[in-house]
């Protein structure tokens, strides 16, 4: 009687190890899909945070604002009022993707430099309407992180609530 051999045949092995490959296969897709709607959900909250952040901040200067100027050096400023009551002249400015409120005071008809905060290093366009009693803000924040890159857009507008002397 022929005894029988114990182990694989090349065949068996090929059909296992294709299978562990389909496997494989199918669970590393999953994941890698996982990671990124997980990136991409982490960075459009980080998005969503910074925008709020921003429309604070230049509503917190708008509402104590009574209008706007306009200096032939500076371009359009908002004229507000700082938490002490005194007179600012405030000025939101995009460098690169940086976006900053600079703080002017006056002095006769020369305006200072008192403060520049940057509230966002993330901006990828800013555009501000203004009209006699208002500004209107559109902010699109821009974060690429990894395979993903993820655009989020704050529009908001401001009226300026106190009256001009």
């Amino acid at each position: 009687m022929k005894r029988k051999r114990l182990g694989f045949t090349m065949i068996e092995m090929i059909i296992a190890l294709a299978f562990t490959v389909i496997i494989l296969g199918i669970a590393s897709s999953m994941l890698i899909t996982g990671n990124k709607v997980f990136s991409d959900s982490d960075i459009k909250s980080t998005l969503q945070i910074e925008g709020q952040t921003i429309q604070e901040k230049i509503s917190d200067m708008g509402m104590q604002a009574s209008g706007t100027i306009n200096d032939p050096t500076l371009g359009t400023l908002i004229k507000s009022y700082n938490k002490s009551g005194q007179e600012r002249y405030y000025q939101i400015e995009q460098a690169g993707k940086q976006l900053s409120i600079i703080e002017y005071s006056k002095n006769g008809s020369d305006f200072y430099n008192e403060n520049s905060q940057s509230i966002s290093d993330h901006v990828a366009a800013f555009n501000v309407t203004y009209g006699s009693n208002f500004a209107e803000f559109s902010i699109s924040l821009s974060l690429q992180k990894g395979y993903s890159d993820v655009n989020y857009q704050v529009q908001f507008k401001i009226a300026f609530r106190n009256k001009n002397n």
